[in-house]
């Protein structure tokens, strides 16, 4: 059947593959638009929103560099059961922030859930501005390439750095699908090729997560 009598007939059908095509320009479309939306990573491609002003981020296919309490949020099509991984380098200053489970609105971030403070000093972690966790024995180096995993499924979550595990257990806060990252003051930090993958099983090997090296 001629591609001409399905116009004529008023059954013209679009094959797959340009369905494809216009789902990707128009993706390219929209978020050259908006100057405060990219996205990055992959193999799944990470939505980002910069929380912050322009100049503080610098961005490409595979590395955001945040300075000065910059932030920005990612997330990847309101999933709320993840494995996220990945890169962070400290390029100068003390160190950054890690929000998980936060609620953005308009930008804005009202409910913080938990931090995960990463620092050359140590690691906190803090839930409604009290400190629940201190780890002054895991520390980042400026210039080198941590690797992170943040695992979220149901009220299960694990934070991975390197080859340490930051913390690990239940949490009776409320599932969102943002992760915030935030430079600290006078900071500069580089993410770089995040991947939001889905939970691993759960019989696999009693959920532990092994680190992208």
């Amino acid at each position: 059947m001629s591609n001409e009598w399905l116009m004529a007939s008023g059954k013209w059908r679009v094959p797959k593959a340009w369905n494809a095509l216009y789902v990707f320009f128009l993706a390219i479309v929209t978020y050259g638009c908006n100057p405060y939306q990219f996205v990055m990573g992959g193999p799944h491609l990470v939505t980002c929103y910069i929380l912050t002003s322009l100049p503080g981020v610098d961005h490409d296919a595979n590395m955001a560099t945040l300075r000065d309490t910059a932030a920005l949020d990612l997330n990847y099509y309101g999933a709320t059961q993840y494995l996220i991984t990945m890169g962070a380098r400290l390029d100068r200053g003390d160190g950054f922030r890690i929000l998980l489970r936060p609620v953005v609105e308009h930008r804005d971030i009202p409910d913080s859930g938990l931090v995960v403070t990463a620092t050359t000093s140590g690691v906190t972690l803090d839930s409604a501005g009290q400190t629940i966790l201190s780890r002054p024995d895991i520390t980042i180096s400026r210039g080198q390439v941590i690797h992170i995993a943040l695992l979220s499924e149901n009220n299960y979550y694990q934070v991975v750095f390197d080859c340490d595990t930051v913390i690990r257990g239940w949490t009776k806060l409320k599932e969102s699908d943002d992760v915030v990252v935030e430079a600290l003051q006078s900071s500069q930090v580089d993410i770089v090729h995040p991947d939001w993958a889905g939970v691993p099983d759960e019989d696999d090997n009693n959920k532990r997560i092994v680190s992208k090296r």
